[in-house]
């Protein structure tokens, strides 16, 4: 349909409108975005599309007749254009402001799931803390137990054992902020572990630290040996007689390093008090770094306890 309306005067109509349009757009968008209207006011989504293409339309009217010369195609052209007009910027505010709403409520759940993650993650992190805070304790129990029985049968021995516990606890605070380390010095503080252990248990203790070449710039979590090596040697202690010989294996198997530890024990003699926390405890520890309960493995033979324990390797 063509209404006879000159070339200037639509151009005219076009920006006014436009320009309208636009402004409204920007109206919307910082009421939205300070404003999200919520279940028991969805009618706001609305009723600010419609009070704004009211105001747009009247204004623009306005505009365009104050601004274009009068003539009486122009009038019957903006007269009859001028329910269409409002219905159609209705719809595009309309849309314009569901579109709003449907980013707002996009941004908080993104917003919402952010938050939860970082609350899981210093969940975990708290959690995490708290198990190497029960390990260390637990080892420190054993060691000063074992100096109260050496001090008065052994002295020389008792103080050994305290000379010895004192570096292996320094170099665990000294590495407190730095959760992950190389092989080379994990088995240094696992070294100083064993001589401890050896002062309680004299010649019976026998511990060998094997590793390939080129794992020893591989990296692990701090300490997340110690604790399955005190397990080996309280399964290998208990219930046996004479000398015991524990294995500690590091290899690169893939995108991981694997350490796997090798003790023997008496399956009859029963399990040692307090056995079995160092394990549930690494287990624990590895799911809270990695996600994954498939880290730590252990296999028992009829008189050979095996754990394998695979290290992703962080890039």
């Amino acid at each position: 349909m063509h209404y006879g309306i000159d070339f200037p005067s639509a151009l005219i109509d076009s920006i006014i409108f436009s320009a309208l349009i636009i402004f409204g757009f920007m109206l919307l968008d910082n009421i939205f975005k300070f404003y999200t209207p919520t279940k028991g006011n969805k009618v706001l989504l609305v009723v600010f599309p419609l009070i704004l293409s009211l105001l747009i339309l009247y204004s623009g009217d306005f505009l365009i007749k104050w601004v274009v010369p009068s003539n009486f195609k122009n009038i019957t052209f903006l007269n009859e254009a001028f329910v269409l007009r409002g219905f159609i910027i209705l719809l595009i505010f309309l849309s314009y402001s569901l579109l709003l709403n449907l980013q707002g409520k996009l941004q908080e759940q993104v917003e919402a799931e952010e938050r939860e993650a970082k609350l899981q993650k210093m969940t975990d992190e708290a959690e995490l803390y708290q198990l190497r805070q029960q390990l260390q304790p637990h080892f420190l129990f054993n060691s000063l137990n074992s100096i109260s029985s050496l001090v008065k049968s052994q002295p020389d021995k008792a103080r050994e054992m305290v000379l010895q516990l004192s570096d292996f606890l320094r170099g665990t605070i000294q590495k407190e902020a730095n959760n992950w380390i190389k092989v080379q010095e994990e088995i240094q503080f696992l070294t100083l572990f064993t001589d401890i252990e050896k002062v309680r248990f004299g010649h019976r203790l026998q511990l060998h630290f094997e590793k390939e070449n080129g794992v020893d710039d591989l990296k692990l979590p701090h300490l997340m040996v110690q604790p399955l090596l005190e397990n080996a040697i309280k399964h290998s202690l208990y219930g046996l007689t004479g000398e015991v010989a524990i294995h500690v294996h590091f290899k690169k198997k893939e995108k991981y390093l694997n350490v796997t530890i090798e003790n023997p024990f008496d399956p009859k003699a029963g399990q040692a008090k307090g056995a079995g926390f160092g394990l549930e405890a690494v287990r624990r520890r590895l799911f809270l770094i990695f996600g994954r309960y498939d880290l730590l493995k252990t296999t028992a033979s009829s008189q050979q306890f095996r754990v394998e324990l695979l290290i992703p390797q962080i890039s």
